[in-house]
């Protein structure tokens, strides 16, 4: 059966994450007509996993030193708070701060070097010494002796930042299943264009792949195998309680990597949750079961943090993926990366933070070489696709953790 509806625009977008809601966000706020295709509910897996953290990059010289991604992450909490007090074109003044800025302490007995590094002339502005008397509630104990700063590092409410970016994308926005009511048709530079069910046709000057771990079988339906993909997993610990003080933080340790990073966040019962990610939260923690990694917490916090009273809170474990273009070691990518080939654009930020760079990039790549025949110019609601929910965060989907 010949298509009865065809539709030509700029740029279509597949992915409902932060990556491709906020390029698909910027390429609209500049006046080039976007559609954007999700498989699922808006911020579902990766963004609404992640604890909202916009980092500068400090966290990754927890070992005393700037590093390479430590410094591609600089100018982000920047960008972001352009963008939430409306002085960029994307707008996320809706989005919601938990916290504008994050505490690093460090361990009794770390290296000096390490605390004189963070305390240096250099890094102020992006950390400044907080004296006792300033400290937070939870760091006012006689029994915390180590150091503590104040990292100009901003926590934003993930929900918020996916439903601020989709905002002005409603009406371009659809849910598909890839096989079914929507499937890819190859071509000689990379996608002719995509069929909608049976009766409509929607193609692109560029298809940007901005969907995480599902970029591999994307890039598999159109015959291509590049760029290769890795996926390094995460198993974060939930604590919940009603009576939680704020906690935002980023632990320095006695090694290269925080040995706990934690964010606060609220479930839809107003209880407090703790987030924490970190070291424990990666290869170790990972190949812990549940049980095994709530006992691991639980033994941390009571060797780092003994003056904390969690008498009665809830402990649970959320698995996440991380997925970004493979390295030789398997190590995470400095930068947000972008791979153009033909028409197709297969991106990954790499880390929430760096989804304006991403953006930023594919919106500066050069024109596709081949230019398309128009159609009934953007899809309206005449599109037989549903329109996507925003996704829940993990401790709120049914079931994931006991009531």
């Amino acid at each position: 059966m010949s298509p009865d509806h065809r539709h030509h625009v700029d740029t279509v977008v597949i992915g409902g994450g932060v990556a491709a809601l906020w390029t698909a966000h910027a390429l609209h706020a500049s006046g080039r007509p976007v559609v954007v295709l999700t498989n699922a509910p808006l911020g579902s897996g990766q963004s609404l996993a992640a604890q909202g953290v916009i980092h500068g990059g400090l966290k990754y010289a927890a070992g005393g030193k700037l590093t390479d991604a430590s410094e591609a992450l600089a100018a982000m909490p920047q960008r972001w708070l352009d963008a939430r007090e409306g002085r960029d074109p994307v707008d996320l003044r809706g989005v919601i701060e938990l916290s504008d800025h994050q505490i690093l302490w460090s361990l009794p007995g770390v290296l000096s070097r390490v605390v004189s590094f963070f305390g240096s002339k250099s890094l102020r502005g992006r950390v400044d010494p907080v004296e006792k008397a300033d400290a937070p509630a939870i760091f006012a104990s006689p029994a915390y002796r180590g150091r503590l700063f104040r990292l100009e590092e901003p926590v934003l409410d993930p929900v918020s930042i996916i439903r601020e970016l989709a905002r002005p994308l409603r009406d371009v926005t659809w849910q598909v299943e890839w096989g079914r009511s929507a499937s890819l048709v190859p071509g000689p530079d990379g996608i002719d264009h995509i069929r909608i069910g049976e009766t409509h046709r929607l193609s692109a000057e560029r298809y940007v792949f901005a969907a995480g771990s599902g970029n591999a079988g994307l890039l598999s339906s159109t015959g291509r195998e590049g760029p290769a993909m890795q996926v390094r997993p995460l198993h974060q610990l939930v604590i919940r309680r009603r009576n939680l003080p704020p906690f935002y933080s980023v632990c320095i340790g006695h090694g290269p990597k925080p040995p706990l990073v934690s964010t606060t966040h609220s479930d839809s019962d107003g209880r407090r949750i703790w987030y924490i990610g970190g070291d424990i939260a990666e290869k170790d923690g990972v190949a812990r079961s549940e049980a095994e990694q709530v006992r691991a917490g639980q033994d941390l916090f009571s060797r780092l943090m003994p003056w904390v009273d969690l008498d009665g809170a809830d402990w649970f474990t959320i698995r996440a993926d991380r997925a970004e273009p493979q390295t030789s070691g398997g190590t995470r990518p400095p930068g947000a990366y972008c791979d153009a080939e033909g028409n197709i654009v297969t991106a990954w930020p790499n880390k929430l933070a760096l989804a304006p760079d991403l953006a930023d990039q594919v919106a500066a790549l050069p024109g596709p070489p081949v230019k398309r025949p128009g159609g009934d110019g953007l899809p309206g609601s005449d599109l037989p696709l549903p329109r996507p929910d925003i996704a829940l965060p993990p401790w709120d989907l049914p079931g994931s953790l006991p009531t």
